[in-house]
């Protein structure tokens, strides 16, 4: 059902259309001057209004201007007579959506509106879908409370407010396509295309047509015309993954498409201009490939105008645990990762950085008895898994880096919860037998009792109702 907002001055009129259009099943508010439609509008938010454009108390162009500039705006419809269509025409250019010519019949109008409240549905809904597609995009990528990873979340935050060229920077497998994602996601662009392009994975003869397009009959196979990349991303972004292999002839070309946003296909004549925002990646050296001739000097200037670089995932450990939780929960509802291996996950450098992760969690979940990663679309709640050590590859402990001072000191450190957790481990491991778990823990099993009566001592003193006087109190 809709909010019709009816403005007529001619009583038998307002009233027959009134009926009629509540008849049909909708809402309908009925007014007989511009100002009550100004003031319904603002307050009541109708979805169409139907305005006649010869009012008592204003021209209806006016009704048209004043309710068209509302926040979220109603659609629409004035009526006129034959004599003032050249009027009419006026009003569609200011925004009117359709017109209706004096006498019309009620089936007209109520095409019409049915047309014109599918379309708003049709928004409406699409608006609700690129809301959460930008909530996905968020959610994938923007993991981290890392010193370094909030200063790479604040970076995009302040650029994605603007057009301006953003090169990511950083290792493979460290999220760059997901931040790029991202950052198109939460840009004024977000409605328009984002059109992605791996420079390394196409030939030199094949990138300049998959960039610019070309034009029928350009080279031997082009038998068709076909848009490129570029014109495909008019009014969005266009994201250029590694950029630092691009040959020195598509360099060139795209430096002059860069300054100017104008192009010609290949094989064509006809120059063309688009509005895109550039973002670029690499997991090269640029400045150093700028010294080796490989990238020219003055291409380099022009896309690294807002360079963001992306830490490696070693750099950043703090951010592990919530990087498992998240591609774990998204496969396999209910599973968790046990204490050693976790502290073994923070140990482990990763070369291969987050896309090496998420490989080692899927081989781990299929160990553990839940099934991989069969897509997000599947991950119903399932029997209760737990990944252990043994479900890690040994490279990971082969590899790992030697538990140090250094490496503990984190924020939330406590040596008593360290302590605690490694007495508990060890008692798990060792099925509860407390000799075996004191030789793991390469303590005596008297030094263990004393150290599990100390911990019940200190839970008992927490769980002590305040005023309360405790052991040592006087």
């Amino acid at each position: 059902m809709g909010n019709i907002l009816l403005c007529d001055d001619e009583p038998k009129l307002s009233r027959m259309l009134g009926t009629a259009l509540t008849a049909a099943g909708y809402a309908v508010q009925r007014v007989a001057t511009g100002h009550e439609a100004i003031k319904r509008a603002q307050s009541d938010a109708p979805d169409v209004v139907v305005t006649d454009l010869r009012l008592p108390d204003m021209d209806g162009i006016e009704v048209l201007k004043r309710v068209r500039d509302a926040a979220n705006p109603p659609d629409v419809i004035v009526i006129t007579a034959y004599a003032s269509t050249e009027t009419a025409v006026e009003a569609m250019r200011l925004g009117a959506h359709d017109y209706l010519i004096k006498p019309f019949s009620i089936d007209e109008l109520r095409i019409k509106l049915a047309r014109l409240l599918s379309r708003r549905a049709l928004q409406e809904q699409n608006g609700q879908l690129q809301a959460q597609l930008s909530m996905i995009h968020r959610a994938e990528s923007l993991i981290g409370t890392s010193a370094r990873m909030r200063e790479v979340f604040e970076q995009l935050s302040q650029v994605s407010t603007t057009d301006a060229t953003v090169l990511l920077l950083g290792e493979s497998g460290t999220g760059k396509t997901l931040l790029a994602r991202a950052l198109h996601h939460q840009s004024r662009r977000h409605s328009g295309p984002l059109c992605e392009v791996h420079c390394a994975a196409l030939p030199e003869t094949l990138l300049e047509s998959e960039l610019f397009g070309h034009e029928r009959g350009a080279f031997t196979g082009a038998i068709e015309q076909r848009t490129g990349h570029v014109e495909r991303a008019d009014r969005g972004t266009l994201f250029l993954d590694e950029i630092g292999e691009l040959p020195a002839s598509i360099q060139v070309k795209l430096l002059r498409f860069l300054q100017d946003r104008r192009f010609f296909r290949v094989g064509g004549t006809q120059v063309r201009s688009v509005d895109v925002r550039f973002v670029c990646a690499s997991n090269r050296d640029l400045a150093q490939a700028v010294r080796d001739r490989s990238l020219r000097e003055d291409f380099y200037y022009r896309i690294n105008v807002f360079p963001i670089v992306v830490p490696p995932l070693r750099e950043r450990s703090d951010d592990i645990p919530a990087l498992v939780n998240s591609f774990v929960q998204r496969r396999h509802r209910g599973a968790h990762v046990a204490l050693d291996a976790m502290e073994l996950l923070q140990r482990y450098p990763w070369p291969g950085n987050v896309r090496e992760l998420e490989n080692v969690l899927e081989r781990a979940l299929i160990l553990a008895g839940g099934g991989g990663f069969v897509g997000p679309d599947s991950c119903a709640e399932r029997s209760s898994v737990t990944i252990r050590l043994s479900h890690l590859p040994r490279v990971l402990s082969e590899h790992a880096r030697p538990i140090l001072p250094s490496n503990l000191f984190q924020p939330g450190f406590s040596i008593d919860n360290l302590e605690r957790e490694l007495i508990h481990e060890a008692l798990a491991r060792a099925s509860g037998n407390k000799t075996e778990a004191a030789k793991l823990l390469g303590i005596t099993r008297r030094r263990l009792y004393s150290r599990l009566k100390s911990m019940e001592n200190d839970v008992q003193g927490e769980e002590e109702p305040a005023g309360t006087p405790g052991r040592d109190a006087i």
